[in-house]
C-alpha cells in the first residue's frame, strides 16, 4: 500500500477544498458583516448551539465504525441508514425542547422559533446516503473534496442571496436549510451505491458497541469548541457574542480548519496501518504530518497575530472594530488546537479513547472555569485569554496520548 502517497493526496485534495471553501467563508463574512448586525450573528450563533449540542449528545460513530471495519461499505450500509434516519428525528424533537428552554434563558423570544426551524436539518441530513464515508475509506479523496465544496457553496450563497432579501437572521436560518437538502441530494447523485430501509440488528451493535467511547468524545469534542459561545451568550450579550463569532470564524477558518484537511485525510490511513500492524510506519507517518502541517499552519497564521486591525478593517469594517482585541489570541487557541486535533487522529485510528476523552474533559472544564471567571471580571477579551490557556494547559494530555499509541 503506497500510504505516502494516500496520505500527500488526501492532504492535498482537502487542503484545496478548504483553501476553497475558507475564500468563500471570507467573501461571505465580508457580505454579510455589512448586511446584518453583531447582534443578529450572536442569535444566529446561538440556534448553531442548540443544533450542534443536540447532534453531539445523539451520535452513532457510523462513519468512524465503517472507516476501522475491514468489512466493505455494503455491510454496514442499510443499517447506518435506519440509523441515521431514527437519529435526524430523536435530534429534531430535542432541538424543539432545547430551543425553548435556551429562549427563556437567554430571554431572546426570536430564538425559539428560529430552532424550531432548523430542527428540520438533522431530520433532512438523516436521509444522506451512508456510503459517503466509502470516499474515505477507499482513499478517494477528490471526490469526497468536491462533494464538501458543493455542499458548502450552496449554503453560503444560499446565506448571502437570503441576507441581501431579508436583513434579518432567518437568511442564515433558512441558508442552512437549503444546504441540509442540498447535501442529501447530492449524495444520491454522486454514488452508484443506494441503501434501503433494513435494519440488522447485529451489524447495529457492532455500531453502537464501537460508538460508546465515540459517542462521549464528539460530545466532548462539540462542547469544547461551543461552551465559549453558550457562556459569552449569557455572560457578555448577543452583541459581544456576535463579534466573537466572526472573529473566531475569521482565525479559525485559516488554522484549525486546515488541521481538519490533515485529519480528514490521514486518520483513515492512520486506520488502515493500524489494521495492517504497521507500527513503525505508522510512528513516521504522524510524526511527518504533524510537524508538516504545523509549520503551514504556523506561517498562514502569521498575518493575523502580528496585522489583526488590518484585517479587521479590510474584512469586516467600523461595527467590528472590538475585534482587533481578541483576533490574536483566538489565532493561538487555534493552533494549540490544531496540534490537539492532529493527536486525535492517531488516537481515534488506534482506539485510545481515554486519553481522547481525558484531554477533551480537562480542556472543556478549564474552558468553562476560565470563561465564568475571566469572562465576568475582564468581559470578552478575558474569556478570550482564558480559551487560550486552558486549551494549551490541557494539550500535554493529548501528546500522552500519542505517546501511549506509539508504542
Amino acid at each position: 500500500m503506497h500510504y505516502q502517497k494516500h496520505a500527500i493526496a488526501g492532504f492535498s485534495w482537502q487542503t484545496l477544498q478548504k483553501v476553497f471553501t475558507t475564500g468563500l467563508s471570507f467573501i461571505k463574512i465580508f457580505i454579510l458583516a455589512r448586511l446584518l448586525s453583531p447582534e443578529q450573528f450572536g442569535l444566529f450563533s446561538l440556534v448553531m448551539i442548540a443544533l450542534g449540542t443536540t447532534e453531539s449528545i445523539t451520535q452513532t460513530g457510523v462513519n468512524i465504525t465503517i472507516l476501522q471495519s475491514k468489512q466493505p461499505i455494503r455491510y454496514f450500509l442499510d443499517t447506518a441508514f435506519v440509523i441515521a434516519i431514527i437519529r435526524g428525528f430523536i435530534i429534531g424533537s430535542l432541538m424543539i425542547v432545547m430551543g425553548y428552554l435556551m429562549s427563556n434563558y437567554y430571554n431572546e423570544p426570536d430564538l425559539f422559533p428560529m430552532v424550531a426551524i432548523v430542527a428540520l436539518v438533522p431530520i433532512i441530513k438523516g436521509f444522506i446516503n451512508p456510503a459517503i464515508v466509502s470516499w474515505q475509506k477507499n482513499f478517494e479523496f477528490a471526490k469526497d473534496s468536491l462533494y464538501s465544496s458543493f455542499r458548502i457553496t450552496v449554503e453560503i450563497l444560499a446565506q448571502i442571496a437570503l441576507a441581501f432579501v431579508m436583513h434579518s437572521t432567518w437568511a442564515l436560518v433558512l441558508g442552512v436549510i437549503a444546504g441540509a437538502i442540498f447535501e442529501v441530494c447530492l449524495s444520491f447523485i454522486m454514488l452508484k451505491e443506494k441503501p434501503i430501509f433494513h435494519y440488522i440488528r447485529s451489524r447495529g451493535s457492532l455500531i453502537f458497541k464501537n460508538a460508546r467511547w465515540l459517542s462521549l468524545s464528539s460530545l466532548l469534542s462539540y462542547l469544547n469548541d461551543n461552551v465559549d459561545d453558550f457562556l459569552l451568550g449569557k455572560i457578555v450579550g448577543t452583541h459581544k457574542l456576535g463579534i466573537y463569532h466572526n472573529a473566531y470564524a475569521l482565525s479559525h477558518k485559516v488554522n484549525y480548519e486546515l488541521s481538519k484537511s490533515a485529519y480528514h485525510g490521514i486518520m483513515p490511513i492512520f486506520s488502515k496501518m493500524t489494521q495492517d500492524d504497521e507500527n513503525l510506519r505508522l510512528k513516521k507517518a504522524f510524526y511527518k504530518s504533524f510537524f508538516s502541517t504545523l509549520i503551514i499552519v504556523s506561517l498562514i497564521s502569521f498575518p493575523l497575530i502580528f496585522f489583526p486591525e488590518t484585517l479587521i478593517n479590510l474584512l469586516l469594517g467600523d461595527q467590528w472594530l472590538e475585534a482587533i482585541d481578541i483576533l490574536r489570541a483566538l489565532t493561538l487557541a487555534g493552533l494549540v488546537h490544531t496540534m490537539a486535533n492532529l493527536c486525535y487522529a492517531l488516537i481515534i485510528a488506534k482506539k485510545k479513547y481515554f486519553y481522547l476523552n481525558a484531554h477533551m474533559s480537562f480542556s472543556l472544564m478549564l474552558i468553562i472555569l476560565g470563561i465564568i471567571v475571566f469572562g465576568q471580571k475582564y468581559g470578552l477579551t478575558g474569556a478570550v485569554y482564558a480559551i487560550f490557556l486552558a486549551r494549551l494547559i490541557s494539550l500535554p494530555i493529548a501528546l500522552l496520548g500519542v505517546k501511549k499509541s506509539l508504542r
